[in-house]
């Protein structure tokens, strides 16, 4: 090849580079909207029996406020032994679905909540000698 041809081939190489830096690079789609903030918390139990009358739960995330009943015939009773740790204690005829509500920290995420059942007792206070098969879960109130 003779130096009249390299140039020209060598020169389109160099143009060709510059104008595909020059692109616009295509948006991808748009990040979806965050979440709305969360306001309200509802934990919900799930009992293998139908004869529940009291649960202890304990609850960890951070800062736990505004405990409130799901149902009118439930008691509640809760204190906060550490920030990231409340004990919730419900007594009535429970059954399955919410236990109670709470307002999490300004900021929180569900995923930061997390529920366990301690123990529970029947209707006629008596200790349910195991907790398997009892679970419970945690939502953003409605």
């Amino acid at each position: 090849m003779t130096r009249n041809r390299i140039v020209p081939l060598v020169s389109a190489v160099f143009v060709a580079i510059a104008c595909s830096e020059n692109k616009q690079p295509t948006n991808p789609n748009p990040p979806p909207p965050p979440p709305p903030p969360l306001n309200s918390v509802v934990v919900s139990l799930t009992s293998p029996n139908n004869d529940d009358g009291a649960v202890v739960v304990t609850l960890q995330g951070p800062s736990v406020s505004t405990l409130q009943r799901s149902s009118s015939g439930y008691l509640l009773y809760s204190r906060s032994p550490g920030a990231q740790e409340t004990r919730v204690i419900v007594v009535g005829s429970l059954a399955t679905g919410p236990l109670f509500t709470f307002a999490p920290a300004a900021g929180a995420n569900l995923s930061a909540y997390s529920a366990t059942v301690q123990q529970v007792a029947n209707r006629a206070d008596a200790l349910r000698a195991s907790t398997t098969g009892y679970t419970l879960t945690i939502a953003a109130a409605p």
